[in-house]
């Protein structure tokens, strides 16, 4: 049986994949019991990813609710792979790098043990585990911890943040307006990007073809504002 933390994102797959499912599809999906899918829904429901349908859910509007990284993560892994790649010319030996919380920026993290003496920051327990086993120094902001992102964000990341000063700052973000907006649909982790941003010499931001074009309501910076991006596929 999943737990609820796996039913979460497998629900939230199934709701994508199918543009909605009902009660019954999904408990005979997931081998557990209507009253269990139904208040998992409620759940979902509550933070907003979800809408609620007669016997069922959809995905709520993703331009104001934020997707579970665990779903995040299994989305266009080559193109994030050839991200990450093309990533490493920016970083040396004994370099400082803040890494954001991104599933496509937490792809550099297994080509980092080629380099030596590196020091990373980041804002995310499981770069942070990443990291630790592959044997490379790490600083991890601690905070309030969203749920979803699986990031610390608040004041208290926010002030371990200026502790440091990065030589490149790896970062994506949710979507590029066709103004050269880059924006986001979580506005504490918006604000986590620009203090990282403040801090560092090199900004490189990472950017998968599904995210051109797309506005959310939180402005990071112009697309000005950032050393360089790094394009995906077709690009």
């Amino acid at each position: 049986m999943l737990f609820f933390n796996e039913r979460y994102d497998q629900i939230i797959k199934i709701l994508k994949e199918r543009n909605g499912a009902t009660v019954l599809y999904l408990a005979n999906h997931l081998h557990v019991s209507q009253p269990t899918i139904r208040r998992d829904l409620t759940l979902l429901e509550r933070d907003g990813i979800i809408k609620r349908t007669f016997g069922g859910a959809v995905i709520s509007d993703t331009k104001t609710s934020e997707i579970s990284l665990l779903v995040r993560e299994s989305e266009q892994n080559k193109e994030k792979d050839i991200l990450a790649q093309m990533a490493l010319k920016y970083i040396s030996d004994e370099s400082v790098l803040f890494l954001d919380a991104s599933s496509t920026v937490s792809r550099i993290i297994k080509y980092l043990p080629k380099f030596s003496n590196l020091t990373v920051i980041t804002n995310s327990p499981k770069n942070s585990l990443k990291l630790a086993e592959l044997h490379i120094k790490s600083f991890c902001t601690g905070g309030l911890m969203l749920e979803n992102s699986i990031a610390y964000v608040g004041r208290l990341a926010e002030s371990f943040i200026t502790n440091f000063n990065a030589d490149v700052f790896f970062l994506s973000s949710r979507g590029i307006t066709e103004d050269g907006e880059i924006t986001d649909s979580s506005l504490d982790e918006t604000l986590i990007r620009k203090i990282m941003m403040k801090q560092s010499k090199k900004k490189i931001m990472l950017c998968t073809n599904n995210k051109i074009g797309q506005k959310y309501p939180y402005n990071l910076c112009n697309v000005d504002d950032v050393d360089e991006i790094i394009y995906g596929l077709n690009k």
